[in-house]
C-alpha cells in the first residue's frame, strides 16, 4: 500500500505516535505523502519518530512534532492550532494514544486509575476529535480511533481499561451517526494482541510472549505487529474506505472467533 501515495497534499494527526502502533502508522502515513503531526510524552521516543520517518525519506518540512499529555488542554489545541498553522488543513486524526493503568498503580480498581484512564482514553479523544471537526468538516476528512478487542471481551488484569475501550467503540458509533451529514467519518481498529513496548513496559519477556501466544489462543499463532496495524489503519482513513463510517475492525489473528471450550485437540 506505500507505494500508492494514498495522502499527497493531505495531513494526519497521529496521537501516541512516539512508539508502537502510533509510531508505524506514522511512517506510513508520510510514505503514502501525508504531512505528519506526531504526538507523544517522551522526547526519545519522539526523537526516534523522526529518524525513522527521515530514514524513510520524508523531509522535516513535512512531519510536526508536539509533546505533552493529552489530559493537558494546551496540548489538544497545540496539536490543532499548531498543525493547521503549518500545513493549513487537517484531513485526518488518528486517536491512537491509550494507556492501561495509571503509572506506579498499585491498586487497578482504584478510583484514582478510573479517572486517569478515563481521562486519557476517552475524555481526551472526545475533547480533540471536537477541536478537529470544524477543520475535517472543510477537507470531508475522517477519525480512526485505535481501540481493542478487550472492548468485546473480558481482561481481569486491567478492568477499567476494557470498560474505556468499550465506551471507546459506542463513541465512534455515535460520532458516525453524528458527524455522517458533515461528511466526517468515523470508525475504529481494535487489535488484537501486538507486540509493541506496551509489553516489555509490564515485563514481559520474549520466553512469556511465545507462552501467551498459546494461552492467548491466537488461530493464527503469532502475535500481531505495529506495521500489521498502520496498514490497516491507513486504508481505513483513505478514500478506498469512503462508504465505511461507524464499524469496529478487529484485526487479531482471529483471538474472538476461537473457542477454546470446544477444542477437541
Amino acid at each position: 500500500m506505500s507505494s500508492q501515495q494514498l495522502f499527497n497534499g493531505k495531513v494526519v494527526i497521529i496521537t501516541g505516535s512516539s512508539s508502537g502502533i502510533g509510531q508505524a502508522a506514522a511512517v506510513l502515513f508520510a510514505k503514502n505523502g501525508a504531512s505528519v503531526t506526531i504526538h507523544g510524552r517522551s522526547e526519545s521516543g519522539l526523537q526516534k519518530t523522526m529518524q525513522m520517518l527521515s530514514e524513510a525519506g520524508i523531509s522535516k518540512e513535512k512531519i510536526h512534532s508536539v509533546k505533552g499529555a493529552v489530559t493537558e488542554e494546551s496540548v489538544l489545541k497545540a496539536l490543532v492550532d499548531e498543525t493547521v498553522s503549518k500545513f493549513g488543513r487537517i484531513d485526518v486524526l488518528i486517536n491512537n494514544v491509550g494507556i492501561s493503568n495509571k503509572e506506579g498503580q498499585t491498586n487497578s480498581r482504584s478510583m484514582d486509575n478510573l479517572d486517569y484512564i478515563w481521562n486519557v482514553n476517552v475524555r481526551s479523544i472526545i475533547q480533540l476529535t471536537e477541536l478537529t471537526i470544524p477543520h475535517l468538516e472543510k477537507t470531508k476528512g475522517n477519525i480512526v480511533n485505535v481501540s481493542s478487542i478487550v472492548s468485546q471481551k473480558t481482561n481481569q488484569a486491567f478492568p477499567f481499561y476494557n470498560i474505556s475501550k468499550a465506551a471507546l467503540d459506542h463513541f465512534a458509533r455515535n460520532y458516525a451517526s453524528l458527524l455522517a451529514t458533515k461528511g466526517i467519518r468515523v470508525n475504529n481498529l481494535n487489535p488484537g494482541a501486538t507486540n509493541t513496548a506496551f509489553l516489555s513496559r509490564h515485563g514481559i519477556t520474549e520466553e512469556m510472549k511465545e507462552k501467551m501466544v498459546k494461552n492467548f489462543n491466537i488461530p493464527l499463532g503469532r502475535w500481531g505487529t505495529s506495521e500489521d496495524m498502520a496498514e490497516f489503519l491507513v486504508f481505513m482513513a483513505s478514500d478506498k474506505a469512503s462508504y465505511m463510517t461507524g464499524q469496529m475492525i478487529n484485526v487479531d489473528g482471529g483471538i474472538l472467533i476461537d473457542s477454546p471450550s470446544f477444542k477437541l485437540d
